[in-house]
């Protein structure tokens, strides 16, 4: 969430000249943002024990004219980064008739990747291409479902004898692993709502050490985007609790469609010895 984490930075900056009320405000902001976003300007002077025009002082020392534009920016921040389970809660609190889920659900499909036709970039993709092509090897990133996307394409990329591995988050974080990869690598991350500030944070790590970073994402303006050499666009809208991955399987297909057939004799020879395996082996 880029406007939180700059309100972050500025507090670390100003935080020896901060009063202990300040403090305070600036200690909450950080800990519950959503909180905050939420909180009316009475509820943080009963929560905080801090008054009003302190809370509207320390917004306008962070560079706002008041509270309210303060709060404007957690509240679009904070939207952003918890859209799919608002939509889903929304959904499970309207009345509906008796509904076809699966129709439901193909439609929605169908509308995520037609939008996502309009919205990719040929030139990002090509792009993204030729650094597939020229790396030593490829390493996929991302949390929740953005998780499970990157092993799905660790897997295809894999069988289309694509050096590629799956970088799992766990004891290591991702930017504790990229210390070690090859500069001739390419990062390749996911990065859709509710954002993760470790993908981000890899992404920008891997920049800085001159590797290279493909990132599929749902809006340009995502900050992951600033640590791409290449950003993919699709829509990923869904009214369950996670988002829609179709319109991303779409994109990671097309790239082994277009990268297999670039590679016909390569991928022949693959292809010769996965049935020769299966034979020897069944």
């Amino acid at each position: 969430m880029e406007k939180i984490e700059e309100i972050r930075r500025q507090i670390k900056e100003k935080l020896p000249s901060l009063t202990r009320s300040q403090k305070i405000i600036a200690d909450y902001m950080i800990e519950h943002p959503q909180k905050f976003a939420l909180s009316s300007l009475q509820q943080l002077e009963n929560e905080l024990k801090v008054s009003k025009s302190t809370i509207v002082r320390m917004a306008q020392f962070l560079g706002y004219d008041g509270f309210y534009s303060l709060k404007a920016d957690f509240l679009e921040e904070i939207k952003n980064s918890l859209e799919p389970i608002e939509r889903y809660k929304k959904f499970l609190s309207t009345p509906h008739e008796r509904i076809d889920f699966i129709t439901l659900i193909a439609e929605e499909t169908t509308k995520n990747i037609e939008k996502t036709l309009q919205l990719i970039d040929k030139t990002q993709y090509e792009k993204a291409l030729e650094l597939i092509k020229e790396a030593k090897h490829i390493y996929f990133i991302g949390m929740g479902i953005s998780s499970c996307l990157a092993e799905i394409a660790n897997y295809l990329f894999n069988r289309a004898a694509i050096k590629s591995t799956f970088m799992p988050y766990g004891a290591l974080k991702f930017t504790e692993q990229i210390v070690a990869i090859s500069r001739k690598s390419v990062v390749f991350a996911f990065s859709f709502p509710p954002y993760s500030r470790e993908t981000i944070n890899a992404a920008r790590y891997a920049q800085s050490r001159g590797i290279k970073v493909i990132s599929i994402t749902d809006k340009i303006t995502n900050e992951i985007s600033r640590y791409s050499d290449a950003c993919l666009q699709a829509s990923v809208e869904s009214i369950t609790i996670s988002n829609s991955i179709m319109s991303v399987l779409v994109i990671l297909y097309a790239l082994i469609a277009q990268l297999g057939n670039e590679f016909k004799a390569k991928s022949l020879k693959i292809i010769e010895a996965l049935e020769k395996v299966r034979k020897e082996y069944e």
